[in-house]
């Protein structure tokens, strides 16, 4: 009997274990560097409706490049196509569950303004504004930042992402590397559920 029981508390501890694995081991919700479709151009320009790794453009334009140095993979998004754009892709959430979402940010440096905005939005929820300036970058030094924040999802069994600019000159706040985790996989302060909560 005290071998059987030293078993199952031996398999307990490594179902513990096994649940409780480092972050690094576990998927992210969203991780998208924007590199489908993988282009044979420099750019490719998307419009309303159209979709790209898993996102679908919901205003303006926006153009898929390999013009710079990026911040992971070969390609990045432009949020500036033709005109200024956003995109947004909806994945699924947890009730009560708190959600890091991180992005790297540049600008296309080709063109003004110097300093490039935009916003981002959970299911129509501003929740991040960002500015980049490009004095001093190049497309072989674009200068990549990351940027962070968090959400808490109270009643919703989806999420909707989205990013859009807010520059109105062609050429546009930069973005790479999106990507969602939620809080019971990887570490986050215990300050983030107490902000931008969700319904």
């Amino acid at each position: 009997m005290k071998f059987r029981r030293t078993s199952f508390l031996l398999a307990l501890s490594t179902a513990l274990v096994a649940l409780t694995a480092s972050p690094a081991s576990a998927a992210s919700i969203v991780a998208s560097g924007f590199e489908t479709p993988r282009l044979t151009v420099e750019f490719k320009g998307f419009g309303p409706g159209q979709q790209l790794d898993g996102w679908t453009v919901t205003s303006g334009g926006v153009d898929l490049t390999t013009d710079w140095q990026d911040a992971e993979g070969r390609q990045s998004l432009d949020l500036n196509g033709s005109s200024p754009g956003a995109i947004a892709r909806t994945f699924a959430t947890q009730l009560l569950t708190t959600y890091k979402v991180t992005y790297a940010l540049a600008g296309n440096t080709e063109g003004p303004p110097a300093l490039k905005s935009g916003r981002v939005a959970v299911n129509g929820q501003e929740l991040d504004t960002f500015t980049f300036d490009i004095a001093g970058k190049s497309n072989a030094n674009m200068g990549w930042t990351y940027r962070t924040f968090y959400f808490t999802n109270l009643l919703d069994s989806t999420a909707t992402l989205e990013f859009a600019s807010t520059s109105l000159q062609a050429w546009g706040p930069v973005i790479d590397d999106v990507k969602v985790d939620s809080c019971l996989l990887v570490l986050c302060p215990a300050s983030a559920s107490q902000v931008n909560r969700i319904s």
